[in-house]
């Protein structure tokens, strides 16, 4: 038997055994949380497809993967000057008039630290956004950053805002259906360290944010 006869019957017979393994689920910690692959075991390894894993990459945080604060619904989530929690998510179906539809996240900030703060000024503004099923992400945009995630209001130690963070579409594409059948899977709330040192303000300089400042709110599980 040739050698390239020999390779191509032994990579036949691999495949044959890999396509009749029995698949069973087996769970990984990515970005912090615990997600069940489908695997296969040959030769008493464990095998995951390319595409699955990269799909779970990508929801565990979006198109970009950022070290931050993570945690589910009702989590109170600390970077060392900030708190967050996301308590809701629903969804607002097209009613067919024009409106906006899509899905709203119920947020809670609070100031956790010794002064006078407002999210802008202290580098959370931009780039706020939901990491859907399928792996694409829907940015809040900014008429939702002026509508509701109302960045430049003061708030005292301690003291806190409920905002409704609308990720919207208009115009009936993509429909209600395929919507609800694309739920968002993280809320993620990236926060810009840079704004703290832009035109030389001194307002706060006791900020004292974690190695990783940015927020990531897994929305499939629940405290």
């Amino acid at each position: 038997m040739t050698r390239t006869l020999r390779t191509t019957l032994l990579a036949t017979l691999s495949l044959a055994v890999v396509s009749t393994a029995a698949a069973q689920k087996t769970t990984l910690t990515i970005g912090g949380q615990p997600t069940p692959l489908d695997t296969v075991k040959v030769g008493g390894r464990t095998y995951v497809a390319l595409d699955q894993l990269q799909k779970a990459l990508t929801a565990a945080g979006g198109s970009t993967q950022l070290g931050a604060a993570e945690g589910c619904l009702n989590d109170w989530l600390f970077n060392g000057t900030w708190r967050l929690r996301a308590t809701a998510v629903k969804y607002v179906p097209d009613a067919g008039n024009g409106n906006y539809y899509g899905w709203v996240v119920t947020t809670e900030f609070r100031n956790g630290g010794k002064q006078l703060l407002n999210l802008a000024n202290t580098g959370i503004e931009q780039g706020v956004s939901l990491a859907l099923k399928d792996g694409s992400t829907k940015d809040l945009g900014l008429s939702g950053i002026a509508s509701a995630f109302r960045t430049g209001t003061d708030l005292p130690p301690g003291a806190g805002l409920v905002m409704d963070l609308p990720f919207s579409w208009q115009g009936g594409a993509p429909t209600n259906a395929q919507l609800q059948a694309n739920p968002p899977v993280k809320l993620i709330v990236p926060v810009d360290v840079s704004a703290l040192r832009r035109g030389g303000s001194t307002l706060y300089k006791t900020v004292n944010y974690s190695q990783d400042p940015s927020f990531r709110v897994n929305l499939t599980c629940r405290k």
